[in-house]
């Protein structure tokens, strides 16, 4: 507002100083900055924003949601064998992804978010083999 910084839109909304704004440093001039007040939230809309990005809502990664299921359940099955909790052996994201990619490579499986070297050797097979069979009768959904 004091014409001391220019927003550039074409460069991400970067933030750059003027000439103004150099010579009020140079200066040394007192310059009062004002906290911007937030908007009062909703909780109720809140809590549904978030039931709602759970169920695949809002941001969710568009996939295959029959095969997102299975795979969920061959996961859940994993953890409980291993006496961890799910997401130690993949995220939600991951499991869209696989759902959305339908990975029956090693190649293809590894370029799946949150899988490393020792994701495709300890689950790769269990779940490349899962989403193979899954194929055998289930047309692929292309997005």
């Amino acid at each position: 507002r004091l014409g001391y910084v220019n927003q550039l839109t074409e460069k991400f909304n970067v933030l750059q100083m003027t000439e103004e704004g150099w010579r009020a440093l140079r200066q040394r001039q007192q310059i009062n900055l004002t906290k911007p007040i937030a908007p009062k939230r909703d909780k109720r809309k809140e809590k549904h924003r978030v039931r709602e990005s759970r169920a695949g809502g809002i941001g969710a990664i568009v996939c295959d949601e029959d095969l997102f299921e299975q795979l969920r359940r061959l996961r859940k099955g994993l953890a409980d064998e291993r006496g961890v909790p799910s997401y130690i052996v993949f995220s939600d994201v991951s499991l869209r992804q696989m759902a959305r990619y339908y990975p029956t490579s090693e190649g293809e499986f590894a370029r799946i978010s949150g899988v490393g070297e020792r994701k495709l050797k300890d689950f790769g097979t269990v779940f490349m083999d899962s989403i193979t069979k899954y194929l055998s009768s289930h047309p692929r959904v292309t997005f």
